[in-house]
């Protein structure tokens, strides 16, 4: 009898090399090759990219297949197997785990998971929660990737908002070289395939971002909303060195997950991200190197904002708001000041906008000079020929605001790896082709 059997992988990668979707390409590719069936594509789960501890992209990884329970020890095996092969073993600060459930996936995994996207999560709750759920947890040398691997399986990515990337590994003897990528066929793809994939080019200075600089085995990624689409989107590339293998995973990036929950002032922690919204508290501070600080105050107290220069249009935005202007902002909380929680900013809502309004010292009515305050209450003289305007007040003359009512993110080559580029609905594709976009992906190894 067929079941169900799931496998979490987390924190394989470090930085003298490995990658995590590598090693669940090479365990997808192996389970595949034994006549093991899948029931997805491999998951490339993005977790809480506040983490200090963890990488960047804070990246876990779940495979999922129809196995037959005779035959689960011998799943088992292999996974380990391959984790341990794919590890830089020498490597300080990595934690590779693994995770395996078998059958459904219980709702206290499902939650843990979905707290993994905005909280920081302790090892402890995790070996809790697997024990209430049924999962069995292995940690090859430390024990922080267990809250990964099992967050990687609990994903809800076939029934939430999920996106696509297509990734290409190199061969053995090129890591530590430079990429060796047509550059023109990049920016060519992008033109071609713009409307089914995402953050392929930087717009503003032209930087190519499908391929990292690492010393990972990535040679190229490429992020969109379907199968189809990702892989039309490869087959545009030349990559001018031989490629290992490559792989299509469903994954949560570019959707904004991280974000989705609402939160309080009062409520924010350290390394917590969200949304919350609320009114401009003081004028916005420009601080040294192009930094815009502003204070927001909700209903249960006040938070600071930080838009930082290479977020570019949002930070310039944030520099235009005015007291009592209304937004929802989205970030991570990366620390407090005076108890005052600082959200650095991944998105910001422009809600409501108050009136700017220029409140300047009234005209002549003799000459048609500017004229200049004689003190608190004793009206106004002319600069030009002197004459007193008594009991006249500053004239108030509305301003246009740059500002409008809209959504301000960083451009492509600041964004976080989960930050929505778009408002594009996610595109269904049919489970039961996992095989043939994997073998039709297999052609070009």
């Amino acid at each position: 009898m067929l079941t169900e059997f799931h496998i979490g992988i987390d924190d394989t990668d470090s930085d003298k090399g490995g990658c995590t979707t590598y090693t669940a390409s090479v365990l997808f590719e192996e389970l595949l090759g034994r006549g093991f069936k899948p029931s997805d594509f491999p998951w490339l789960v993005r977790l809480n990219p506040n983490i200090p501890w963890k990488t960047r992209g804070n990246g876990a990884l779940a495979v999922h297949f129809l196995v037959d329970q005779e035959r689960i020890q011998e799943v088992r095996r292999i996974a380990l197997d391959v984790v341990e092969k794919t590890i830089v073993a020498s490597a300080s600060g990595t934690d590779p785990a693994v995770a395996f459930l078998k059958g459904q996936v219980p709702r206290i995994l499902r939650e843990f998971s979905g707290r993994a996207l905005h909280d920081v999560l302790s090892v402890r709750e995790a070996r809790a929660v697997a024990g209430k759920s049924g999962a069995e947890v292995h940690a090859l040398m430390g024990i922080r990737g267990l809250i990964g691997s099992l967050a990687a399986i609990g994903a809800d990515l076939q029934s939430a908002m999920h996106t696509f990337e297509i990734i290409a590994y190199r061969t053995r003897e090129n890591l530590g070289r430079p990429r060796r990528i047509d550059y023109e066929s990049v920016k060519s793809m992008n033109a071609k395939c713009d409307a089914g994939t995402f953050n392929n080019i930087d717009p503003e200075s032209g930087r190519i971002l499908v391929s990292p600089h690492g010393s990972d085995p990535v040679l190229v990624g490429i992020r969109g909303y379907s199968p189809q689409e990702v892989l039309d989107a490869f087959s545009e590339v030349q990559l001018d060195e031989e490629i290992e293998r490559v792989m299509i995973f469903r994954t949560n990036q570019g959707t904004g997950a991280h974000l989705a929950t609402g939160r309080m002032a009062a409520d924010l922690k350290l390394h917590q991200c969200g949304t919350l919204s609320g009114r401009v508290d003081e004028v916005p501070r420009v601080m040294r190197g192009g930094h815009v600080i502003f204070r927001l105050r909700d209903s249960s107290g006040l938070i600071d904002c930080a838009a930082y220069r290479p977020t570019e249009a949002l930070a310039m935005a944030a520099r235009d708001l005015l007291p009592g202007d209304m937004v929802r902002v989205s970030g991570g909380v990366r620390g407090f000041r005076q108890g005052i929680p600082t959200l650095n900013l991944e998105r910001l809502e422009v809600l409501h906008l108050v009136e700017k309004i220029e409140r300047l010292n009234p005209l002549c009515d003799n000459c048609g000079g500017r004229c200049e305050s004689m003190g608190r209450e004793q009206g106004f003289r002319c600069r030009k020929c002197g004459r007193r305007v008594a009991n006249s007040s500053k004239i108030q003359i509305p301003q246009e605001r740059r500002l409008r009512p809209t959504v301000y993110i960083p451009p492509p080559r600041s964004r976080r790896h989960l930050t929505m580029p778009s408002e594009k609905p996610r595109i269904s594709d049919r489970l039961d082709r996992v095989e043939e976009f994997q073998l039709r992906a297999e052609d070009y190894n």
